[in-house]
């Protein structure tokens, strides 16, 4: 959807700094709350009702005179991070890892524990030997230092086995103030993107029932997105997530990852092709996204993920199967405390859904033989 300079500006602005504070939030896999708290707060302005079930994820009706058919929107609100294993008499905290956290990004890297900042501890390099140079310790070595000498000046903290340990680093921009960096932006900025969403579509003339979903749980398994459908049981699903993009000297845009920043969102027509659990893109969800986007002059990148997966996976088997498509916003160094995007493809992910949600009505097309009768 085509908006004027000055106004796209303004809106790349407004993702930034509701990302920013989003990603603020520790919402480590199980620890969701504040994340969800708020944004409980920032959608219930836009929405017709609003509930959050017993394991925190949210369901956001937006006001529309069509009861049917129901479209679910969804991000998760969950980041990787790390869970305190065990506390030691000198008050190092071991750990054990949450989600796909990447070990060699581990050591040196600051992070919070209920809020208190500490670090994971590295041995000095000068008394490493040249193959501890070389080689990552394993998670079972490392340790978090929060500053204190003793278990029990950690336990003053109310730190206790099994809470969330989170990085410690905020979204700010690149050199190329079009590109932001930082913690969580997998998945902070697609829930950003449901807030704006909602306000964009405040007073809109709908033709279906739009319910905008927040999941818990996606890093380790897909589980809020899971009961999140069942529950809900739409008509129709679009998930909102972030993709790792090629481009960069180590990733190839051919043979690895052919996504680029800064050239739309990206419909994953396939992934987890090897074993992990994943999808394959539902025909009727797919045309109809690629007719919107074609309409609208918005780009858009199709790419395979075939390593991975997002909340489709779990949603499009809800029940009887829900025909569902997941809208990517792609980012470089994934897992990663500086994970990086473009605010533009932010922004026409944005234009994607809402075109989306104001073109859906009753005679988008699932049958699977539609493109033969």
């Amino acid at each position: 959807m085509n908006r004027p300079e000055q106004s796209r500006a303004a809106e790349k602005e407004q993702l930034y700094q509701l990302v920013q504070e989003l990603a603020q939030l520790d919402g480590v896999s199980g620890h969701e709350q504040a994340v969800v708290a708020r944004l409980v707060d920032l959608l219930r302005p836009f929405a017709a009702s609003l509930e959050v079930d017993s394991f925190g994820n949210l369901f956001a009706w937006l006001p529309s005179r069509a009861s049917r058919p129901v479209l679910m929107i969804s991000a998760h609100s969950d980041e990787i991070g790390l869970l305190v294993k065990g506390i030691e008499p000198n008050g190092f905290l071991r750990v054990e890892k949450i989600g796909g956290v990447v070990d060699s990004l581990l050591p040196g890297r600051r992070v919070r524990v209920r809020g208190y900042r500490g670090v994971i501890g590295v041995r000095p390099g000068h008394l490493q030997t040249a193959e501890e140079q070389r080689s990552v310790p394993p998670v079972r070595e490392l340790y978090v230092d929060l500053g204190y000498d003793s278990a029990e000046a950690v336990r003053s903290l109310g730190i206790e086995i099994g809470d969330p340990i989170a990085y410690d680093e905020p979204v700010e921009r690149l050199a190329n103030p079009e590109r932001i960096c930082g913690k969580a932006l997998d998945n902070r900025i697609s829930c950003a993107v449901l807030v704006r969403l909602a306000e964009r579509l405040r007073g809109a003339e709908l033709r279906c029932q739009p319910v905008l979903v927040v999941t818990v749980q996606e890093e380790v398994g897909l589980r809020g997105a899971q009961m999140a459908a069942y529950r809900l049981a739409p008509d129709a699903a679009i998930v909102v997530d972030t993709v790792p993009a090629g481009g960069t000297p180590d990733t190839d845009l051919v043979k690895d990852l052919g996504i680029r920043l800064g050239e739309g969102p990206v419909l994953a027509l396939a992934s987890g092709m090897g074993g992990v659990r994943g999808h394959l893109a539902h025909p009727g969800m797919r045309d109809f996204l690629v007719r919107v986007a074609a309409e609208h002059g918005i780009p858009i990148q199709r790419a395979l993920f075939p390593r991975s997966t997002s909340d489709l996976a779990a949603i499009h088997l809800a029940r009887g199967g829900i025909p569902s498509m997941v809208v990517n916003i792609a980012r470089r160094y994934s897992h990663s405390p500086v994970e990086t995007l473009d605010l533009e493809d932010v922004a026409a992910t944005l234009d994607l859904l809402e075109a989306a949600v104001r073109s859906f009505d009753e005679t988008v097309r699932f049958s699977f033989l539609a493109r033969t009768e």
